[in-house]
């Protein structure tokens, strides 16, 4: 590791520097710092005043010490381009693969804000994260005795590194940086912790995770899994939130400038959280407006695309149609697809400029992104006040909700599910073709069901030894992970 310094023309005092539990008197900081830590080599940065005052003693230290020492003249920064010739020097003098200890006790004047400006450019466009430490032997700190600390600027280096992948994630909907940092922020304060075992333990593991998580899935717009809970797990926005909301006393303790800003994070994720398994009704498309107005204020129109339009076929939809994953009904989901398309002009031209984004203009007259911009904008708008589709004439079938227990029918009204007839008991002879059994029926009566013509969902439950035979309330089959799954049930 090689050392940088800053060397002035000032009257220089020893003292006793001590740094990570060693002590090291001398009236050069330089010298202090190479004693102290492991650096092979140290480069002086110094203007031709500070070195005919100090130069030949520092040098002399460092002879002592054995440690190769070379002078690099720098300008006095009397204007700016000798300025960006001082940041020019640093900058190639940090450019390497080699790690650095900068040193910035005797900065004169703009030398040590150019020295943090150098380190944040390196690491933004060389993506280092780790190979300079910047330090500060602070003088006007010393105690009585004459014993004056070495304070480690680096974790306020690393805040703008965090800073500046939040305002990516604020801008773009990109964490994988920002989850990086903290995770390695939560690493170092867990060490940290576990030296002194003083208060809690940090805890930011669930935040970084939440954070890449809900990114990822912003990416590839798994839109159920942004905005739905799926029995046993909330939403990838609504686990963001609670992660949020436990990181930010650490965060405050910790790294107070990134606390203040999870308010505006938390604003940016908390209009996706209200918690469903579908996407039906007007909480359904509520939902989907927020996850296309976000797309939209992202500057990610190909997303906003996607999201109107299945926020649209939604409209046409049934609940098993507007759930991505186990209980997703694909045959319901082409039949709203198909109300859809018979639909006004409104919806036709929103197929068409999605056709447009994703086909990537490749037509005879491609919208111009300005235009695109507008028409989802407008869109949007309309689809905030568009009303939920009226039930075709071809009915789509009864939805039985089979139970007697009242916590199963409270459990499915927390859902939101749309159930036609709610009945303790089922008679198979009044199901019709089309229809839609929930429940825990038998397998004998299932059959039945399903040899209607039927479609039977599964009151499913993860429950332990001990809870069997108890009557469950709605939380407790939250708790034990309930959640409705398809089956078709046949009789050899």
């Amino acid at each position: 590791m090689k050392l940088i310094s800053f060397l002035g023309t000032g009257k220089y005092e020893s003292v006793c520097y001590h740094w990570e539990g060693k002590r090291y008197e001398s009236r050069f900081v330089a010298e202090a710092l190479a004693r102290l830590s492991n650096v092979t080599s140290a480069v002086i940065l110094a203007t031709e005043g500070a070195e005919q005052t100090h130069g030949q003693a520092l040098a002399d230290a460092f002879a002592n010490a054995a440690i190769d020492c070379q002078f690099k003249r720098i300008r006095n920064g009397q204007s700016p381009d000798e300025l960006w010739d001082n940041f020019s020097i640093l900058t190639d003098l940090l450019d390497t693969e080699e790690p650095a200890l900068l040193d910035i006790t005797h900065g004169f004047r703009s030398q040590p804000f150019f020295a943090g400006a150098v380190v944040a450019f390196l690491r933004t466009i060389r993506n280092k994260t780790s190979s300079v430490r910047v330090v500060y032997g602070a003088f006007e700190a010393r105690d009585a005795n004459n014993q004056t600390p070495v304070w480690d600027l680096t974790p306020f280096v690393e805040l703008l590194d965090i800073t500046q992948n939040i305002h990516i994630f604020l801008q773009s909907g990109q964490a994988e940086n920002l989850a990086a940092h903290i995770e390695e922020l939560g690493r170092k304060l867990a060490c940290e912790w576990a030296r002194t075992k003083q208060g809690p333990r940090p805890q930011l593991d669930n935040f970084a995770k939440a954070l890449r998580e809900f990114s990822e899935s912003l990416t590839t717009v798994r839109v159920g899994q942004i905005l739905l809970s799926n029995g046993r797990k909330p939403s990838k926005a609504a686990q963001l939130l609670q992660a949020i909301d436990e990181a930010k006393a650490d965060l405050t303790q910790h790294l107070p400038p990134v606390a203040r800003v999870l308010d505006a994070m938390r604003a940016m994720v908390e209009p996706l959280t209200p918690e469903r398994t579908d996407l039906t009704g007007d909480e359904g498309k509520a939902l989907m407006a927020s996850l296309a107005r976000l797309y939209l204020s992202l500057g990610r129109y190909a997303e906003t695309g996607i999201v109107l339009r299945e926020g649209w076929v939604n409209l046409y939809a049934t609940s098993q149609a507007t759930c991505p994953g186990q209980s997703f009904d694909k045959q319901e989901r082409e039949k709203a697809e198909k109300r859809m398309s018979l639909a006004g002009n409104t919806e036709r031209e929103l197929a068409g400029l999605r056709n447009d984004i994703e086909h990537a203009g490749f037509r005879q007259q491609p919208l111009p992104p300005q235009t695109i911009r507008e028409k989802l904008q407008r869109f949007l708008d309309t689809f905030e006040q568009a009303q939920l589709a009226t039930k075709p004439e071809t009915s789509e079938g009864t939805i039985w909700f089979v139970s007697r227990h009242p916590g199963a029918v409270a459990w499915a009204a927390r859902q939101g599910l749309k159930v036609d007839r709610q009945v303790a008991h089922l008679d198979p002879d009044e199901v019709q073709a089309g229809d839609t059994v929930i429940g825990t029926l038998p397998v004998h009566l299932a059959a039945q069901v399903c040899a209607r013509k039927a479609r039977y969902l599964h009151l499913s439950l993860d429950l332990p030894p001990e809870a069997r035979g108890l009557e469950l309330s709605a939380d407790d089959l939250e708790r034990y992970g309930a959640r409705l799954e398809a089956y078709h049930i046949a009789q050899e």
